[in-house]
């Protein structure tokens, strides 16, 4: 009689399974250990015995941008609207659109016991990740419990987590199976081992299970227990050697791929029989395995890796026609980016330029910029040739990246190549170069003139709207200012507002309407800022209607600042909160999150000219321009708010040493309105330390700029640091009836501002209840929710809903603001 085996018994010791039960007493369980460890089969079999419901993400790079959109997958099921938001936000790189992200994940209403696992994360190793991970772990989301799977992790808090009590840390010690252990997963696969076989085995694998697996595939094949071989060298004896020639040649066409499913597999495979082989295998071999849920087959990855080191040593016409089918089904599948990668590594350049053709996404992130340089520049000029919409699509990045030298040259190729190809009729070469002249207004950004003239030579060149761009594009790159934008010389600020209102004839006509209203924005800027606000009203209804009926967004982003500046002078606090809270749920409501820091600039300004610092958003307090998502040409327009942020605060040395940066930023295209207000803060900054003659040079500088175009209101807003230098100025007889007309809307915009801060800031501060002061004391020291339910017999639910009210009274969001509140009641 033939003995039988069964090889794929899973087993899982009581002691891993006793381990795993602290899942759910953790927000964090972090289950880490080396390749081969059974990390993802001991997290899935244990889950499997609970009444948690889980949702899996598996990780298969170290892109950001992919773990997102993994992640934010899982809830759509649970949540598609929020799902979609989270999307639509995209990764939470920063502060800002961290809060976003945690406000979106703690509305949508989790099962009981919900399981979040990341399995593989070690190969995303981003600080960024780890960081919006413990965020989301130190908020204690109701229902939700997350594990890691990882070989290493980098999580820089670890201890730190651990010992608060949020995170549970399952090591490889744990996984790793002890001699008795042994023995009773052999014994469920048909083996009985004697203790000294299993000791023997153990201190051969060390209690690694991927090794003993294969040791007892070679015991069954030969009978006996021979000495220990690498792990590939096991893998294709025990393993890949045993199976018909066909299935080999199989699974060596699918270890291209991180996962797969049936459908993908028919289409690479081609012979029809790749359901009846994926069973064969899943059956017989615990290194392929199918995902029931996400209804994928995902091969272990020491399998992976050994196959693919066979492929290596294929011909190179085998690898080509296996990539090849790779980037059609990615194309057909609609992964452009994929495709692009798969068709290049089989050199078919023509399929890469395609594939970005045909790619709509319009994504324009680093790594995605990286990936399609090397494509391009690795890319024949003739196939180049072949293919100028690609090449349009390939200059839009280099200028969204600012690769300035690079966009030239490009540009240079493309037009030889349309201005040299005999093939192409008259209208689609005038068509192609009326691209680039669009193309081309882009470096040109804010000289009206130049870009104007770039877009009155598109027009008539096409005759009709330009592909690169649609009127859903952001027309302000973030800025909450057209006149910031587009003020570039001292003297012409009317002529700017002319020049804009030419230029957008032909620039609609080209993009279908984008930036719609902005050029009544500007006029109504300027006239606010020469202190005609009736027409500065007046105009900017007319920018909202236009900007409205063509769902411009940004443009009525900055028309809604406008009208908040407007109410400033009005001393209408509550319209101005108002607006603020429309323009923060427009932006949500409609998803557009790309603006969430440009509303934050707009919150921080208010806040900062009424001189209440504890309601600047926190990621205006430090500039950071790297964690921000504002594009290039709107960092200067952060800069003004975050200088008045230094000057409030009393950093007047800090000031002064940033005052260098923060011109050479705003000199680059350059933006006029940042050197005023710049050097307004310097002014500021130097009377404050003594440095008389500074100052009153820097305040010159300033108004040497803007008096030739009347723009007073940024020395009307700092008034309150340069008030008397401004009178000793006009004391000396310079720019007199200017400064007496800044000192005039001082008046009224003092006297607005002492209204706000008497009826808004000054009433007696919120009063926590006893029980409120004991939970804020205890979360300021660092207890977690449920120690803090422990200490005072309530739960833990409880303790978060009381933080809530705490901080709705305090005007808070974050248990650092509510630990500098209670050192400052030195409680």
């Amino acid at each position: 009689m033939v003995k039988q085996y069964n090889t794929k018994s899973i087993y899982i010791s009581d002691r891993i399974t006793e381990a795993m039960d602290g899942i759910f007493d953790h927000p964090l369980t972090i289950v880490e250990a080396p390749l081969g460890y059974g990390k993802t089969t001991a997290i899935r079999e244990y889950l499997n015995q609970t009444e948690a419901s889980v949702l899996w993400q598996r990780v298969y790079d170290s892109s950001p941008g992919s773990f997102w959109n993994g992640f934010c997958r899982l809830f759509q099921e649970i949540d598609d609207d929020h799902a979609q938001s989270l999307l639509q936000l995209g990764f939470p790189d920063d502060g800002i659109s961290a809060q976003e992200a945690l406000s979106l994940i703690e509305a949508i209403r989790l099962p009981a016991k919900t399981v979040l696992v990341i399995d593989d994360y070690h190969l995303i190793d981003s600080p960024g990740v780890n960081g919006f991970i413990e965020l989301l772990v130190e908020n204690e989301i109701d229902d939700l419990h997350m594990v890691l799977a990882a070989r290493f992790t980098n999580m820089q808090r670890l201890e730190e987590l651990t010992l608060k009590g949020y995170l549970y840390h399952i090591t490889k010690e744990t996984l790793e199976l002890i001699p008795r252990e042994i023995a009773g997963y052999y014994k469920a696969c048909g083996i009985i081992l004697k203790d000294r076989e299993a000791d023997h085995l153990y201190s051969v694998t060390e209690g690694w299970i991927s090794a003993l697996y294969l040791l007892m595939l070679d015991y069954i094949t030969q009978g006996g227990y021979r000495p220990a071989e690498s792990i590939y060298k096991l893998l294709e004896k025990a393993v890949y050697t045993p199976l018909p020639d066909e299935t080999k040649d199989f699974v060596i066409t699918m270890c291209i791929f991180d996962s797969f499913t049936l459908e993908h597999a028919a289409d690479m495979w081609e012979k029809g029989n790749a359901s009846g082989l994926l069973t064969e295998i899943t059956n017989q071999n615990a290194f392929v395995k199918y995902d029931g849920v996400l209804k994928t087959y995902h091969m272990h990855n020491i399998f992976t890796g050994f196959l693919r080191e066979e492929l290596a040593r294929k011909d190179r016409r085998f690898r080509q026609d296996l990539y090849q089918k790779a980037a059609q089904w990615h194309l057909k599948s609609g992964d452009y980016i994929a495709a692009r990668h798969y068709f290049y590594r089989c050199g078919d350049f023509d399929n890469v330029m395609l594939a970005l053709e045909e790619d709509r996404t319009n994504s324009f992130t680093n790594e995605k910029k990286e990936l399609l340089t090397e494509h391009m520049e690795g890319c024949p000029g003739e196939v180049k040739a072949r293919h100028p919409y690609a090449m349009l699509k390939y200059l839009m990045h280099l200028f969204v990246h600012n690769e300035g030298e690079l966009f030239a040259r490009v540009c240079g190729e493309y037009r030889n190549n349309v201005e040299t190809d005999e093939s192409l009729s008259d209208d689609l070469r005038r068509r192609l170069l009326g691209e680039l002249e669009f193309m081309l207004s882009f470096p040109a950004y804010n000289d009206l003139k130049k870009m104007s003239a770039h877009h009155r030579k598109a027009w008539e060149l096409m005759k009709q709207p330009t592909s690169i761009m649609n009127n859903e594009a952001n027309w302000t790159f973030g800025s909450p200012s057209v006149l910031y934008m587009l003020y570039r010389e001292s003297g012409k600020l009317e002529e700017h507002v002319q020049d804009l209102k030419e230029a957008m004839v032909y620039y609609h006509r080209l993009t279908n309407g984008q930036g719609s209203g902005a050029e009544y924005v500007m006029e109504a800027e300027r006239h606010f800022n020469l202190g005609d606000f009736d027409n500065a009203e007046i105009t900017v209804h007319k920018a909202l209607h236009k900007a409205q009926s063509n769902m411009q967004a940004s443009i009525v982003l900055c028309a809604v600042y406008l009208q908040i500046r407007l109410a400033f002078m009005k001393g209408d606090f509550t319209r101005m909160l108002d607006l603020l809270h429309k323009m923060r749920e427009d932006m949500t409501s409609k998803k557009e999150y790309h603006f969430l820091h440009t509303v934050e600039i707009c919150e921080g300004s208010i806040y900062s000219y009424l001189d209440q610092r504890p309601k600047i958003p926190a990621r205006l307090l430090e500039v950071d321009l790297s964690n921000i998502r504002l594009r290039f040409p709107t960092w200067a327009a952060f800069n003004i708010v975050y200088g008045r942020v230094l000057l409030i605060n009393g950093e007047y040395l800090k000031l002064i040493g940033s005052a260098e940066h923060f011109i050479g930023i705003a000199s680059v295209f350059p933006n006029l309105l940042a050197h005023i207000y710049t050097y307004i803060y310097l002014a500021a900054a130097n009377q404050k330390v003594f440095r008389d003659d500074e100052a009153r040079s820097n305040l010159m500088q300033a108004l040497a700029i803007a008096v030739p175009d009347r723009v007073y209101m940024p020395f009307v807003e700092n008034c309150d640091y340069i008030g008397p230098l401004l009178e000793k100025l006009a004391g000396e007889g310079g720019y007199r009836e200017d400064i007496a007309q800044i000192l005039r809307l001082y008046d009224t915009y003092r006297r607005s501002k002492e209204r706000i801060i008497l009826e808004h800031f000054t009433e007696e501060k919120p009063r926590l209840t006893n029980r409120e002061i004991e939970i804020a004391r205890l979360a300021a020291a660092g207890a977690t929710n449920s120690e803090i339910g422990k200490q005072l017999f309530i739960s833990a639910n409880t303790v978060k809903m009381a933080l809530k009210s705490i901080y709705a009274k305090l005007s808070i969001n974050n248990r650092t603001l509510l630990q500098q509140y209670m050192d400052r009641l030195g409680r």
